[in-house]
């Protein structure tokens, strides 16, 4: 019996609860590919999954993880898609934080020539979401002012590149919790940045752009403030974001890293904003998430890539606890 190291998640709920261990290596039965895992990658979905959300149907202990890229070992007799040695990604339920990993067909991507393995694991997941954010969700367009919340982190880095690589007259301020962050973010193009840690950024956004127009007596104004607001934290600062977004903008809110919050609309009520609690999820086989797939490997293939943060997985605790503090920078990816 050969044996290979894994992560697993012993019981649902705190970080201490995943474990490095041995496990047995998968062999492929029919329909499945057997792949051997060089870099696992960490995204918002593995935390959600290892507090029980959305569910907790699935037994533990299991082994964790939801994205890795390696090379095929083996594949099934009935599996003609794939072969030995093809370089792949694998989206999946869990099972990627380990060395082997057995898969369906149908959850392997290609990983193209001139792209690495831990460079791969940046972008069909947290591109799409970045491509819905702008593209389909705010339908973003030239002229338009933009707050970004972690906009250092791996979903909004890469908003913040195509805000600035595919457009010519979006005005960006950045959010992010160190000044570290904040010379990349620069780097990047964002025309404007706020530390979270040491400034309220209600009061920067307002000193940069004016107070926005608010209320009956204001009418249809529109000044000040930012035209979207892009919101992957929830937390505290759905009580704040309304007040720098001006009438008639837009409230793209896809993600509760800072914990769920309230949303009180009545504050806003005669504001006109739009506010969108959306998902990726909702968009699986629609046109859109075709026109995010072809916007993706076109990025793969001509656009300078970004070079994601390696940790041994050994170090599994310890990174998940400084990902949910938003310490981490840009995309988070394991040595496996």
């Amino acid at each position: 019996m050969k044996m290979m190291k894994a992560v697993y998640l012993d019981d649902y709920g705190a970080v201490e609860n995943l474990r490095v261990g041995e496990a047995e290596r998968p062999q492929p039965r029919p329909g499945q590919v057997v792949v051997h895992i060089h870099y696992a990658g960490l995204r918002w979905g593995d935390v959600m999954a290892r507090n029980g959300l959305p569910s907790r149907a699935r037994a533990t202990p299991f082994i964790a993880g939801q994205e890795a890229t390696g090379i095929v070992d083996s594949v099934a007799d009935d599996v003609t898609m794939w072969k030995p040695g093809d370089r792949v990604m694998i989206t999946t339920a869990g099972g990627a934080f380990a060395e082997y990993a057995a898969v369906s067909p149908q959850s392997l991507i290609r990983v193209p020539e001139g792209v690495s393995l831990p460079q791969m694991l940046a972008y069909p997941v947290n591109m799409r979401t970045a491509y819905y954010m702008i593209y389909t969700w705010a339908k973003l367009q030239e002229g338009e002012r933009v707050l970004l919340h972690a906009a250092a982190g791996g979903v909004g880095l890469l908003a913040l590149q195509i805000m600035k690589r595919k457009f010519s007259d979006i005005e960006v301020v950045a959010i992010a919790s160190s000044d570290q962050k904040l010379q990349m973010l620069k780097k990047e193009g964002a025309d404007h940045v706020i530390n979270r840690s040491t400034q309220d950024y209600v009061r920067e956004v307002t000193e940069i752009w004016g107070p926005k127009a608010s209320g009956f007596a204001t009418g249809g104004q529109q000044t000040g403030g930012v035209d979207v607001a892009f919101n992957g934290v929830s937390g505290d600062t759905l009580s704040k974001d309304w007040q720098v977004i001006r009438k008639r903008g837009r409230w793209v809110i896809y993600g509760y890293a800072a914990g769920r919050g309230q949303l009180d609309t009545s504050k806003f009520g005669y504001d006109g904003i739009t506010v969108m609690p959306f998902s990726s999820i909702a968009w699986m086989g629609t046109p859109e998430y075709q026109s995010a797939t072809t916007f993706i490997n076109d990025w793969l293939q001509n656009e300078t890539l970004i070079e994601p943060t390696i940790y041994p997985l050994e170090d599994m605790q310890e990174v998940q606890r400084q990902f949910e503090r938003g310490e981490t920078t840009g995309k988070v990816v394991f040595s496996v």
